[in-house]
């Protein structure tokens, strides 16, 4: 047997949604007269679990390969609510390889 390369992509989309965070001001007693709040917002880049959890978009930013198409285990998803999404990009997916062993096209000797 040979291994050859089989080019794996996953099944779910890959994007870029921009967010608007919420956040805490600084910690203890606030002067109000001082206080300057400001508008913050993030970049965040993952595959899109559809349909993961009402109200929301779902990022990942991990799975295993040999689980695509039917993936059953996810790194870190971050749960965005769609209200505080201001803009969702899908990107281009690479395709990552994994070894696949084929059968020798030798036909094995006879004993």
């Amino acid at each position: 047997m040979k291994n050859t390369m089989k080019p794996i992509k996953c099944n779910w989309d890959l994007v870029s949604v921009h967010w608007r965070d919420a956040y805490d001001a600084e910690n203890g007693w606030t002067v109000i007269k001082d206080y300057k709040p400001t508008d913050t917002t993030v970049v965040t880049v993952g595959w899109l679990w559809p349909n993961c959890l009402e109200g929301y978009v779902t990022l990942v930013t991990s799975y295993f390969p040999d689980e695509v198409p039917n993936l059953k285990t996810v790194g870190m998803p971050t749960h965005i609510p769609i209200p505080m999404v201001i803009s969702q990009v899908t990107l281009r997916q690479a395709s990552i390889l994994l070894p696949q062993e084929e059968q020798s096209e030798q036909t094995p000797d006879v004993l």
